[in-house]
């Protein structure tokens, strides 16, 4: 028997106080994985200095967020993908709202993976 698990995106309370700043749900956290942690985000009228403590890959969904690494800038938009090794300093920008994916390994070195919130998943449909 598997622990699969899975999650509506409409039942996630993605709303950003006062307009602005970003609001993480990790869906995937250290309640259900030892190993991987990951979740839906949004960020909006915002810029966040952060270093990354794990490996993080970022999917856009929609608007679009910066990221800027001592590279340079990074545009995220719609279907974009984002590799973030542990270590990277960086700065999440977001002008409009963002949407984003995000999956991070070891769980427990993320904030937001490290969570022990406990979301409700949504039961399997029986096989036929």
């Amino acid at each position: 028997m598997s622990d699969a698990r899975m999650f509506r995106g409409y039942d996630l309370d993605l709303a950003v106080a006062d307009g602005g700043g970003g609001n993480v749900v990790a869906t995937v956290n250290s309640a259900i994985s030892t190993t991987l942690g990951g979740g839906i985000g949004v960020f909006e009228n915002c810029s966040i200095p952060w270093t990354v403590t794990y490996d993080e890959i970022i999917y856009g969904i929609e608007g679009e967020l910066e990221i800027h690494t001592d590279e340079g800038r990074h545009r995220i938009g719609p279907g974009d993908i984002m590799w973030l090794p542990a270590g990277t300093r960086l700065t999440y920008v977001a002008r409009e709202p963002a949407r984003f994916f995000f999956a991070v390994a070891p769980v427990s070195e993320s904030k937001a993976g490290s969570s022990t919130h406990h979301h409700v998943p949504v039961p399997p449909v029986p096989l036929d």
